[in-house]
């Protein structure tokens, strides 16, 4: 079985007419968009393609793409790479060496109790609108999901080792008066 991916980044429109492309980084640091190599175009296909950032360009990066027929160097051929997600082995991510810091994929799947130990539900995703992370919580009991601020004003406890997230469920998180 091959490592589970995760996307970092998109390739998302063409830039110029000599074949460059605008990225958009999903972590942290852009420099992990060539930082671990080859990233792969597909969640479970074997392409890779190698990026080569240029200059940051509108909450992106302009990018120069190689892929397996050399460097990318038409318009009409980047245009065609508009939308690609880019992916890397999860296993290629450092290690966490704070026990506050999280990678969003390890917190999806996890269980989600109240300060009481009453189930909730679980993480069906993590979002960021531009304000800051939230868990969509899918419930228990079924149900439309809702969003919880990942923050300290609502997050109890994170233990990753048993999977589970305790949250402090004030009134309105689930659409509730």
């Amino acid at each position: 079985m091959t490592d589970k991916r995760i996307c970092i980044g998109e390739i998302t429109t063409a830039h110029g007419i000599r074949g460059q492309v605008r990225v958009r980084c999903f972590g942290d640091n852009p420099d992990s968009l060539h930082k671990y190599g080859p990233l792969y175009t597909s969640e479970t296909g074997t392409e890779t393609v190698t990026i080569t950032l240029q200059s940051p360009n509108k909450g992106a990066w302009v990018a120069r793409v190689k892929t397996k027929n050399g460097v990318v160097d038409d318009r009409n051929v980047a245009e065609t790479m508009r939308g690609t997600m880019l992916w890397i082995d999860r296993s290629a991510l450092p290690d966490i060496e704070s026990d506050d810091e999280f990678y969003h994929t390890d917190l999806i799947g996890m269980d989600v109790a109240d300060e009481n130990g009453n189930a909730i539900g679980t993480v069906a995703d993590v979002q960021n609108f531009g304000a800051s992370d939230l868990l969509e919580i899918k419930p228990t009991e079924g149900g439309p999901t809702f969003y919880v601020p990942f923050a300290d004003d609502f997050i109890q406890d994170v233990d990753m080792d048993a999977r589970r997230i305790v949250v402090e469920m004030v009134e309105g998180l689930r659409g509730d008066k």
